[in-house]
């Protein structure tokens, strides 16, 4: 649907039949499904090949990956991760997830913002 302004806040809208608008902001916080995480203290070492196995693995299953460093989703400091997401309710969150399993038996929910660049 697109992008409007009401007053001074942005909002995103979505769907077909029904609108949806929420803030901008908000399409980054909620469960994200973390497919991998990969240790990288001072995120100078970017873990090329472990994200790209991640990666493929949630591509298998039909999702559509995102990485970054974990401290920009407020997770904790020095990782590489992989995550699908961000779904704001639990009960779409896990159905994703039970969907990622056989790919990433691994995979589990964690509650976070994206903050990006």
């Amino acid at each position: 649907m697109g992008m409007r302004r009401v007053g001074s806040r942005l909002l995103v809208c979505i769907g077909l039949h029904a609108v949806l608008c929420l803030p901008a902001s908000a399409l980054d916080e909620g469960l994200w499904i973390v497919a991998g995480s990969f240790r990288n203290p001072d995120y100078a070492n970017f873990q090329t090949d472990a994200v790209a196995r991640a990666t493929a693995a949630v591509r298998r299953c039909g999702l559509q990956p995102f990485n970054d460093f974990s401290g920009k989703f407020g997770f904790a400091e020095g990782y590489d991760v992989v995550v699908v997401g961000p779904y704001r309710a639990r009960p779409q969150a896990e159905r994703v997830l039970a969907r990622l399993r056989p790919c990433v038996p691994d995979a589990y929910l964690k509650p976070g913002r994206y903050l990006g660049e």
